[in-house]
This record gives C-alpha cells, structure tokens and sequence, in this order.
C-alpha cells in the first residue's frame, strides 16, 4: 500500500488526516473546493472540499483560503511540505481562493 492511498495506516482516510493537519496551521482559515467547486475529494457519504490526492505522476492538489495578512509564498511553501511529507507525492500544486478578512 502506498502512502498516498486512501486506506494507509493511522487515523481515518489520508485526506481527512491531511484536511486537519492543513486546517491546524495558523494561516490557514479553510479549505475551499476552489472557483467552481470541483476541487475535492469523495469519501464515502461526503464530500471533502479543498483536497485532491493525485494518481500516479499527477501532483496533489489543494485550496485554501488564508486567513488575512498571512504572506502566500512562505505559506504556499509550508502547505506543500504538509501535504507532501504526508501522501509521499513530491509535487503539490496550491491554491489560494480568497482571504479571511477580520471584521
């Protein structure tokens, strides 16, 4: 079994595990499902927006929305090795789709 499978060992399926490692960084406000919300994946019952694990040779793929003032490129960067160190998938494109503005 791969580390990039669905049903790889530890704590639920992999793109839940990745949703909350994503979700607990302090830039991170939200995962989006991106403009048209086709980014996704399907898990059984539901839909987790903002996380796509690619097949082979595809990279990953995420959205998120930053929580505002929060630098995108260093961020990006960080997000990436998130996800990578996770699936095993050396390329993970990233997506912004918006910024968290306080009130």
């Amino acid at each position: 079994m791969s580390p990039g499978s669905p049903d790889a060992p530890g704590l639920g399926p992999l793109p839940e595990r990745i949703a909350e490692a994503l979700l607990a960084h302090p830039a991170v406000a939200a995962l989006s499902g991106g403009p048209f919300g086709t980014l996704a994946t399907y898990l059984p019952g539901r839909r987790l927006p903002g996380i796509v694990l690619g097949e082979a040779g595809e990279p990953d793929r995420i959205a998120v929305v930053l929580r505002f003032g929060a630098p995108v490129g260093p961020t990006a960067t960080e997000l990436r090795r998130i996800v990578a160190a996770a699936s095993g998938n050396r390329r993970v494109d990233v997506t912004v789709t918006d910024l968290e503005v306080p009130e």
